[in-house]
């Protein structure tokens, strides 16, 4: 009885943490107006409330870029 106590808490982190684990970690390339290509760690999301693109960049950091500024979006395909 006492092992499944200590394990019950590891399974239900585990199972918070399954959304993250399956969400697209594909490389996109944005397209922007000026030309330049911008690499992303997964798929932008478009946040309507600001305008914005946030993504992740390959270095693991969160970025914003405009969305009046993206061309198109393309996943990268391996």
């Amino acid at each position: 009885m006492r092992r499944l106590l200590l394990i019950l808490p590891a399974i239900s982190l585990a199972a918070c943490s399954m959304p993250s684990m399956l969400a697209s970690t594909a490389p996109y390339t944005i397209k922007l107006k000026d030309g330049r290509e911008v690499l992303s760690a997964g798929e932008p999301q478009y946040q309507e409330k600001t305008g914005y693109y946030r993504y992740r960049t390959p270095q693991k950091r969160d970025a914003l870029i405009r969305a009046d500024e993206v061309v198109k979006i393309v996943e990268q395909r391996a």
